[in-house]
């Protein structure tokens, strides 16, 4: 159903309003893949180890997130941005990746690695074919978006090697941000899924915000 801002009522994923002409149907289908890769990835570190923070997200919200059905963890998926970040803000750290910079740590073989290596995969592939894509889904301003763009494909394992100590839960210390996406999940609630991904839009665009300050600060003469 097309609504009065020209967006487009997504039945799937709880009613959320999404801007089709920002985000292709192919792109949120993946967004929405790989975030229920994460929260299925933090489900597993809970039954593992109960009580932690895995990823830098608050004990209760991992408890919330693992308490999920299926039905509700896709509709936490279906968030039009990344419910992860792996330093997405950072230019200098991808520029320095994309130069052949870095520790050369050993690959690792778990399942945190396996969702690193499929993460950058995407934000790479997504980060060549659409600026607009990549500022939204994952909170790239234009610098990290051009240190992207000269990654190589042979450079993705080892870029998602080095990045992998640094995969964090978006917004992981925020006080409603999550609380807020799980209760919108369980059950699935077409106003506060709205609400949620709203609210997340506005800390996407201050974590740019903040970023493209950081860098104006960082310029020689300043």
């Amino acid at each position: 159903m097309i609504d009065s801002t020209g967006g487009i009522q997504d039945e799937a994923d709880g009613g959320g309003y999404l801007a089709r002409a920002v985000l292709d149907a192919s792109a949120l289908d993946s967004i929405r893949e790989i975030n229920a890769e994460f929260l299925t990835l933090l489900a597993q570190q809970h039954a593992a180890a109960p009580g932690t923070a895995p990823f830098g997200l608050r004990t209760d919200a991992v408890a919330g997130v693992a308490a999920l059905d299926a039905r509700g963890l896709r509709a936490a998926a279906g968030c039009p941005y990344t419910l992860f970040n792996l330093r997405f803000e950072d230019a200098g750290f991808w520029a320095g990746l994309a130069s052949g910079n870095g520790r050369g740590a050993a690959a690792d073989a778990g399942a945190a690695a396996a969702f690193a290596r499929t993460a950058v995969f995407l934000a790479w592939h997504l980060a060549l074919n659409s600026e607009l894509t990549a500022a939204l889904a994952f909170g790239m301003t234009g610098p990290v978006q051009q240190a992207w763009r000269r990654l190589r494909l042979s450079a993705l394992d080892r870029a998602a090697t080095e990045a992998l100590p640094h995969l964090r839960a978006r917004w992981g210390g925020h006080p409603s941000f999550w609380p807020k996406l799980v209760e919108a999940a369980a059950p699935p609630d077409r106003a506060r899924a709205s609400a949620v991904r709203l609210l997340g839009l506005q800390l996407l665009a201050a974590d740019g915000i903040r970023a493209d300050a950081a860098v104006a600060e960082a310029r020689p003469g300043r």
